[in-house]
């Protein structure tokens, strides 16, 4: 069979994106669309990155490997800002939201897009728990639409300016009340019923924050997950139709994508960012910049090179805090849906956006929280899980359906290794379907076909997903905002003329958001005179118009 070449290239555009994850794809439609001549060059075979949809195990049965849940409606600014509505991408927003098996499964709490039901369901576990949630949601709904909702559209503000400024007003100083708290003590304060804990502190740990849920400065995850926890979707047909419809929106505004294109070094003339050459040899110039989603270390570090950067800058990329913890997952094909034991108490629990199995109490996120710490693998299996399915039968044959549990486990195996072969694997495989059994008796006479899929094999897919690092970086708040990933770069700029980041390693952080992208596309634009057609808070406005 005669090789596919790599495609053609041109000899020079206005921008070039190194990587063609969702970041790049946003970033280069902002900019297209504003005028620039925009190339992403992708190394693989499919853009998206993490936001792709595959048949892993049979065919038809559509298993999202990575970004699974969104938070991306049409009135979400990108998708709006975008149009994306033009490309045929649809969300689904199930009513079933989150679901927390508890009392070894025959119980379970489940909750909704809508807040009342939710709290009646709470209700039957604590009435207290139930007034407080009820209240704390308008709070940090106001909270999260108010201030934290906007400045993750926003290049980071200098620390000590945003403490000013937050202090200014009463719903900022009630803010920092709760961000200079653990995650943990956020949450336990707030609720007694330990079904409703884990299912917050759940939600916290889905997003990164799993190992460092007691660390002081990380309370304002509950703030953003508890009135999140409502709003999840899933993109009808899998994931990967986002990222189908992120490259039609480039080419729609007249950029250019290019698959198998690994970039081998980015190109630096007289400290300028001027070009791109390809690990074939191929070159692309670039007359006014180049943006990396790449890893800031790995742009740094490997594409421009530690000779081009300050002793300081390249001694801080190489001691970079990545992601302490990684997910391993399971995806299943199924003749039949999972029958869970908690059905009985309320059959709402398998149409669950969001299933918790093995988080009943909060005592279950700190024991693997401290296994995540100590890089010691799981003796209990506790999943991340969802059947896709029934909320959207496309994405599996007539009358069948697919399931996927993802567990925390750590990022470097106790040995200090990266790869996850025998027996290490297989015997996480079957912890997991132990697990998940556990919950749903007689789920193994459903499976049609398992394929297990390791932090390593996740890199090897999404090479950019260090030991399977989804975000890029730790969520330790040293690794936030005008500190991440240093404080020199947390602007988008860097200190080469002309490069960009745009990728998970900036502000605000990794998971299907866009939110880095749009945010550098802003910076690019400002810097390189191009029209700014779509609307952008500005941080320190939004915190005085408090």
């Amino acid at each position: 069979m005669t090789p596919i070449s790599p495609p053609p290239l041109p000899h020079e555009v206005d921008g070039i994106f190194v990587g063609g994850g969702h970041n790049s794809l946003v970033a280069a439609s902002y900019l297209a669309r504003a005028g620039a001549s925009v190339l992403v060059l992708e190394g693989g075979d499919e853009l998206g990155g993490g936001v792709r949809t595959e048949e892993v195990t049979l065919p038809l049965f559509r298993h999202n490997l990575h970004a699974f849940f969104v938070r991306w409606t049409p009135d979400y600014t990108i998708w709006h800002d975008l149009g994306l509505d033009r490309f045929g991408v649809e969300a689904i927003y199930p009513d079933v939201q989150n679901a927390v098996p508890y009392d070894g499964g025959e119980r379970a709490l489940v909750t909704y897009r809508d807040v009342e039901k939710s709290t009646g369901e709470i209700a039957r576990l604590n009435p207290e728990d139930s007034e407080a949630y009820r209240r704390l949601h308008s709070e940090f709904s106001e909270i999260t639409n108010r201030i934290l909702g906007p400045l993750r559209f926003a290049p980071p503000l200098p620390a000590d300016l945003q403490r000013e400024l937050l202090g200014q007003s009463a719903l900022g100083r009630r803010l920092l009340s709760l961000a200079d708290r653990s995650a943990l003590d956020v949450i336990r304060d707030a609720f007694t019923s330990e079904p409703l804990r884990a299912l917050v502190g759940f939600n916290v740990a889905v997003r990164g924050y799993l190992p460092v849920l007691d660390v002081p400065g990380t309370g304002y995850c509950p703030v953003l997950a508890l009135p999140n926890s409502h709003e999840g979707r899933m993109i009808r047909g899998g994931s990967g139709e986002m990222a189908r419809a992120l490259a039609a929106s480039v080419y729609a505004n007249g950029g250019r994508l290019a698959t198998r294109s690994p970039v081998a070094s980015i190109d630096i003339q007289n400290g300028r960012a001027v070009g791109v050459t390809t690990i074939d040899g191929r070159e692309v110039g670039a007359r006014s910049f180049v943006a990396s989603s790449v890893p800031a270390p790995s742009t740094m570090l490997d594409l421009v090179g530690k000779e081009v950067l300050d002793p300081g800058m390249a001694t801080a990329m190489e001691e970079y805090q990545w992601l302490e913890e990684a997910l391993f997952g399971i995806h299943l094909a199924l003749g039949d849906r999972p029958k869970f034991a908690s059905e009985a108490h309320n059959p709402d629990v398998p149409r669950a956006l969001n299933l918790a199995l093995g988080y009943e109490s909060s005592d279950d996120l700190i024991r693997d929280m401290t296994a995540i710490r100590g890089r010691t693998l799981p003796e209990v299996s506790a999943l991340h899980s969802s059947i896709p399915t029934l909320n959207d039968p496309t994405q599996a044959p007539e009358g069948r359906h697919t399931t996927f549990g993802w567990q925390f486990v750590p990022s470097t195996l106790p040995d200090g290794t990266e790869k996850w072969e025998s027996p290490d694997r297989d015997r996480q495989t079957d912890l997991m379907l132990s697990g998940y059994e556990r919950y749903a008796p007689g789920l193994s006479d459903r499976i049609l076909a398992v394929e297990a899929h390791s932090p390593a094999d996740t890199e090897a897919t999404v090479p950019s997903m260090r030991r399977g690092d989804r975000h890029h970086g730790s969520f330790h708040p040293d690794n936030w905002e005008t500190n991440r990933p240093h404080h020199d770069l947390s602007s988008y700029r860097t200190p080469i003329d002309g490069l960009y980041l745009c990728g998970s390693s900036q502000h605000p952080g990794g998971s299907f958001t866009g939110q880095p992208g749009h945010n550098a596309a802003g910076v690019i634009a400002d810097d390189t005179g191009l029209n700014v057609w779509w609307n952008r808070p500005n941080a320190v406005e939004v915190l005085r118009d408090l």
